[in-house]
């Protein structure tokens, strides 16, 4: 069978989001899946950030695909509905798949009369049973499939259906690496800031933390599996891009683990720089590790630092602290590794909140502060809090670049202080930079072409992002949801304060306020939709 696997664009009205401008990453969720079909199907990824409008609609009819699935996450699931529309209505006869993480949390949202079937998880196994499935019955068009672990589908009544939950690959390194040929007429444009080209690759899933505002956790419920340090390696030699993003939720959660990595990045002599995403408090905890992850090629590390403020982080279940993050970020620049810090601003907040930020970043020297609006996303345990309050239900503003709650100063206010960040903080920038090429003198020659390539986009995005009318124009005829409709203020919303700062951690409406947020994942929501008799 053909198979067409798209990578929905979630940029629209000419909007750059962070992705679009910081990083653009690639689709490896879909070359995993494609790459454990390939041995029977033909397989080809269309990558929609990567091109023009109308491929999709040429592509459909030029390879004629037997089958169409695309990925979402929360911020590109209108464009994801979009991608099945048009299949639905181009080919017809093709099946029409959506998986990933926000079919995965809010399946509902994908109970559509031209999505046929659901990914629940992880898609490897299920895809590969369900390609098997209905290469033998789309002669017949029938759509129906009982048993397929890890889906939900229609029957021939149009009733949707709920199998039992697929579970997760016990060792990834089972797992076949993901065949980037199936993306090769993308190669060299994909990047993270100034390091461009760059290849993507995980080397773990799940994270062992349960922030409040993150459903990465809940997605792999509660569990972290690794790749083992040789397989970790061979797929970064195996690249030809010069730079390597390790896209792992957190790579920096195991020090054993780290370690063994070392160890065998220093037996094969490896020499290619990479990056990835990691916590503060590991970097300020083990100095002595990412310093030989810096000889081995570490130049960029991804943090959430998410606040200035120990109650608030506290609050978002970070188990972290100001302190942390400030000893990490010199633990990075003593070791020649940007720091990239991400930080979020409430609904709530006054200006001078947002000023205590920019000043507290600056005083970082963080090479790339990305910032970022406290956003509850479906599936979060902040999401099941407020999701009665937010002022809208269009996921295309849960881009944590708009207010979905009420904002405490007007919202042209509140724009105009988000909208000044970056220009807030090129102080932090520049030192971060001057110590990152004092630490690596050979950076500059070996991607002067990148360094040029990233501030020119980047002076683009500061002149959009600092248009903060840009930011009430996308919200135009978008505000009906639940809080808007019932006309709450930000003193109708109830921020959590964290366990350890109940007691004596005021609201910002000055109410002592103790939230308890129900742990639920999407898996009790499978097995509650089983014994109701919904599922099979």
């Amino acid at each position: 069978m053909r198979v067409l696997l798209v990578m929905p664009t979630p940029f629209e009205n000419g909007r750059l989001g962070l992705e679009n401008v910081v990083w653009l990453s690639e689709p490896v969720a879909l070359t995993a899946v494609g790459t454990a079909i390939q041995g029977e199907h033909e397989v080809r990824v269309l990558d929609m950030r990567l091109e023009d409008e109308d491929a999709l609609v040429k592509t459909l009819a030029s390879f004629r695909p037997d089958v169409v699935g695309t990925t979402s996450m929360t911020t590109d699931a209108y464009q994801a509905k979009a991608v099945l529309r048009t299949a639905k209505n181009v080919a017809p006869d093709a099946l029409t798949v959506v998986g990933g993480h926000h079919p995965t949390l809010s399946p509902d949202e994908f109970d559509l009369d031209y999505v046929d079937v659901i990914v629940q998880g992880e898609g490897e196994h299920t895809l590969r049973e369900l390609m098997a499935r209905w290469s033998k019955q789309k002669a017949t068009g029938d759509r129906t499939f009982e048993g397929v672990r890890g889906t939900r589908y229609r029957d021939a009544n149009g009733v949707r259906r709920v199998n039992a939950k697929r579970e997760q690959t016990q060792s990834l390194d089972d797992l076949p690496i993901p065949n980037r040929d199936l993306i090769a007429k993308y190669q060299g444009r994909y990047f993270f800031t100034a390091f461009r080209p760059m290849a993507s690759i995980f080397t773990s899933r799940g994270c062992s933390f349960d922030c409040n505002f993150c459903a990465i956790w809940e997605f792999y419920e509660r569990r972290t599996r690794f790749l083992s340090a040789k397989k970790i390696v061979d797929q970064m030699e195996a690249c030809r891009e010069p730079f390597v993003f390790v896209l792992d939720d957190n790579f920096l959660t195991n020090k054993r683990r780290v370690v063994e990595l070392c160890e065998e990045m220093e037996r094969r002599s490896f020499r290619k720089y990479w990056m990835t995403q990691g916590r503060t408090d590991f970097a300020a905890e083990h100095p002595d590790l990412l310093a030989r992850l810096a000889k081995n090629g570490l130049v960029m590390l991804l943090s959430g630092f998410e606040s200035n403020d120990d109650d608030n982080l506290a609050a978002l279940r970070k188990k972290s602290s100001w302190e942390k993050n400030l000893r990490a970020n010199e633990v990075l620049r003593k070791n020649g590794v940007i720091s990239t810090g991400i930080f979020m601003v409430r609904a709530d907040w006054t200006k001078e909140q947002f000023a205590q930020l920019y000043d507290y970043v600056n005083s970082l020297d963080i090479g790339v502060p990305l910032f970022t609006i406290l956003t509850p996303l479906p599936g979060t345990q902040l999401y099941r809090a407020y999701k009665d309050k937010l002022l809208t239900t269009d996921h295309r503003l849960f881009d944590l670049l708009h207010a979905v709650l009420p904002t405490r100063l007007s919202r042209a206010e509140f724009y105009r202080e988000f909208s000044r960040s970056y220009d807030a903080t090129e102080t932090s920038v520049r030192n971060a930079y001057k110590h990152f090429f004092k630490a690596r003198p050979d950076f500059i020659p070996r991607n002067l072409r990148g360094i040029v390539w990233f501030y020119a986009r980047t002076w683009r995005y500061q002149r959009i992002h600092g248009d903060y009318q840009s930011f009430l124009r996308d919200e135009e005829g978008l505000l009906d949801g639940p809080g808007a409709k019932a006309g709450l203020t930000w003193q109708d919303i109830e921020y959590p304060t964290g366990e350890e700062h109940e007691a004596e951690s005021p609201s910002t409406n000055g109410k002592l306020v103790k939230l308890r947020i129900p742990r639920r994942t999407w898996a009790d929501d499978v097995a509650d939709a089983t014994l109701a008799g919904v599922g099979e």
